[in-house]
């Protein structure tokens, strides 16, 4: 496979190398802003069918790809050897999970432990992981609704990112690789899609 790079503005005061997965999506467009302001060099894998191309940070190094190719992304890996991984992308529809339940476990579940795997071997220092704060909890019956509140998810997303967090568990008691997962709850701002289902906010303003 020929990977889509992009030529990126070089900063000569660069800090570690971040791989950003689904940098140019909403949240994940904006951790690589921040990163690129404070001298880090920047790595983006996103095959854009949710993120937009106009999102893509020019001092970042894009790679178009879907995080389920194997030869793909370890071949980012070697090329690439990010220090630390932000993993953003995902299928991220819920209901379009109910439709499809087997395409959105391939690609949030076997698509994250394809990147967990490539981080294990790369030796990847840390990873900070796109969890979700309402789907994997369910219709909590006590607030508020702390950490370690039982997992009760509805649909196949919900699911899905509470077996990614087990699974995050595993390689991270049995493999020693660093990880934090980060429960996203009603996020809001800029390059948000008005129409899509989380943006509740949006809609309402």
């Amino acid at each position: 496979m020929k990977l889509e790079k992009r030529k990126e503005q070089v900063n000569e005061n660069e800090k570690a190398t971040v791989l950003v997965t689904g940098g140019a999506g909403f949240i994940g467009s904006h951790i690589v802003d921040l990163l690129t302001e404070n001298n880090y060099k920047v790595v983006i894998v996103d095959d854009l069918s949710s993120g937009r191309e106009e999102n893509i940070n020019q001092k970042a190094r894009f790679y178009k790809l879907n995080i389920t190719d194997q030869k793909g992304l370890a071949e980012v890996f070697k090329q690439e050897k990010p220090d630390y991984v932000f993993h953003e992308a995902a299928q991220i529809s819920v209901s379009f999970s109910v439709r499809d339940p087997l395409f959105d476990a391939q690609t949030n579940i076997l698509g994250s432990l394809n990147l967990l795997q490539c981080c294990l071997n790369h030796k990847v220092k840390g990873i900070v992981f796109a969890s979700s704060g309402g789907t994997i909890y369910g219709e909590p019956e006590n607030f508020p609704i702390t950490e370690d509140y039982p997992f009760n998810p509805q649909s196949p997303y919900g699911i899905s990112k509470v077996a990614i967090e087990h699974y995050r568990d595993f390689y991270q008691k049995n493999c020693h690789l660093p990880y934090v997962s980060l429960r996203y709850g009603n996020v809001y701002g800029p390059r948000q899609d008005p129409y899509g289902e989380a943006g509740v906010i949006a809609i309402f303003i």
